[in-house]
């Protein structure tokens, strides 16, 4: 059958050929002879795919593994059921697939809960979500993440064929969230990073995007919603990166970013599933690098206990173009006279980047009074004085060791600011919790490795797979029988 297929397909392009040379040369346009051509073609694709699937669906001896694996989950097989599935950019495929339900139970025990929830585990296990192919679930969500809203990627998608509504695509986005969430820290690495002699930075820091939260109580007469209240709030963020011996980033290693709409709690506790997914052993130097928050620093040193990491390897930076913002700070209190001659300011970023602080601090108590002093006084114990351990610049720079927060700071702007924070936006704090997830992935370029571990997940039930060894020590997932 598949052989017929491709040979009525061959000879129907050759009889077009000619055709649309002429058509072509009429019109000059090159884009609709391409449309169609790619329609062609993506009837051709859904022909061969649907063939497949079916064959494969219909295996006795895959039915039986799915049996297996519907076991370990507590369902059972009913029947075989007809479905309509999407794969690549064509039209629905009709297959016929076997369809589980819940094991019914025990005898003398009534069973709570809804009736009838059932799985096509045979598509689940081949990548499928929402009964679409893992490779149209990745294209779908890609878009849907990187245009700077849910319409913009509907009407994208629909001029490359795909047409899905813009409740699917939020759909989808949300079911491969929810499906990588739980394995934050392994679901995006491949198992074969190398870390072992290298220098491990991560900067931490906080963007804002405004939370959609309903309001209580009556809807008001004449509203035809309840409403809501749109508040600012802080997603924390964090990137991981390596450096060389000469303090130059490794390239070969993707920088891996998360965020989450939790507290700095929260945060630490993501950060740490990254690094217990990592071995910090053979590292050579962990560095921290953020601005002057203090919850960006109340956490580390917990974490780096329950981690084991010895701390002499640990270095913490205070990110220093913040530095000098807080230092001018201190320069705009100075008389006007000194404040335009600029020598005293100059010497006090030189003594800033060398970590002399004490003289920076003797010399603002001899030349502020007053007012001013007092101001200089509550800043300094507040900013300089708490952080003066994390200002050795010269110091970490003759260590090789970053002394900005650049990075993480970038890593705002591209998975925050360009989607989550776009004026008119609004988010429920799942949603956002699921995007500050999702754009991690992608932007970080490890979009690839977290789709194909994704539609592992399911698959290793029946086939067990080297690259998920680590899933499986970390998590305990079930092994194969």
């Amino acid at each position: 059958m598949l052989a017929t297929m491709l040979q009525d397909f061959v000879c129907e392009l050759e009889a077009q050929v000619e055709q649309w040379a002429q058509e072509l040369w009429r019109t000059l346009d090159l884009a609709k002879l391409e449309e169609e051509l790619n329609e062609r073609m993506q009837c051709l694709y859904g022909g061969v795919v649907g063939q497949v699937l079916t064959e494969l669906l219909s295996e006795p001896s895959y039915l039986e593994a799915l049996r297996r694996l519907g076991g370990r989950r507590g369902m059972r097989f009913k029947e075989y059921r007809r479905v309509t599935v999407r794969v690549g950019q064509g039209p629905g495929i009709e297959v016929v697939a076997p369809y589980f339900v819940k094991a019914g139970a025990k005898r003398g025990r009534k069973k709570r809960g809804p009736n009838g929830r059932g799985a096509q585990l045979g598509l689940e296990v081949l990548g499928f979500i929402g009964r679409c192919s893992a490779r149209l679930v990745s294209e779908v969500v890609q878009m849907a993440v990187l245009c700077p809203s849910f319409e913009v990627a509907h009407q994208v998608l629909g001029r490359r064929g795909i047409g899905l509504d813009v409740k699917t695509l939020r759909r989808l986005c949300r079911d491969v969230g929810e499906k990588g969430l739980p394995h934050r820290g392994v679901i995006a690495l491949t198992g074969s990073e190398e870390l072992r002699g290298q220098t491990l930075v991560i900067g931490i820091d906080g963007g804002r995007l405004r939370e959609r939260r309903p309001k209580r109580g009556r809807k008001q007469g004449g509203q035809k919603r309840q409403g809501y209240h749109t508040e600012w709030k802080e997603p924390k963020l964090f990137t991981l990166y390596l450096l060389n011996a000469q303090g130059q980033v490794v390239k070969e290693f993707a920088p891996l970013h998360d965020g989450t709409m939790q507290d700095h709690e929260g945060l630490f506790a993501v950060l740490e599933q990254y690094l217990q997914a990592l071995d910090l052993g053979g590292l050579e130097k962990i560095v921290f690098c953020g601005d002057g928050a203090p919850w960006i620093w109340s956490g580390v040193e917990d974490l780096l206990s329950r981690c084991n990491v010895p701390a002499e390897q640990v270095y913490q930076v205070l990110d220093y173009p913040h530095a000098k913002q807080n230092l001018q700070e201190l320069v705009e209190l100075l008389p006007a006279p000194l404040k335009q001659a600029g020598t005293l300011a100059k010497r006090w970023k030189n003594w800033l980047w060398q970590g002399d602080l004490p003289r920076i601090y003797d010399s603002l108590c001899r030349v502020l009074s007053g007012k001013k002093k007092t101001q200089m006084l509550k800043k300094w114990q507040n900013y300089f004085e708490r952080n003066a351990s994390r200002m050795q610049y010269e110091r970490f720079r003759q260590a090789a060791v970053p002394c900005g927060s650049g990075c993480v700071e970038s890593a705002i702007r591209r998975v925050i600011n360009l989607r989550l924070k776009a004026p008119g936006t609004f988010w429920t704090q799942d949603m956002a919790e699921c995007f500050l997830f999702l754009r991690s992935q992608l932007l970080s370029g490890r979009w690839d490795t977290f789709i194909h571990n994704v539609a592992r997940l399911i698959r290793q039930w029946i086939e067990p797979l080297p690259q998920l060894n680590i899933l499986e020590e970390l998590y305990e997932l079930p092994q194969a029988a």
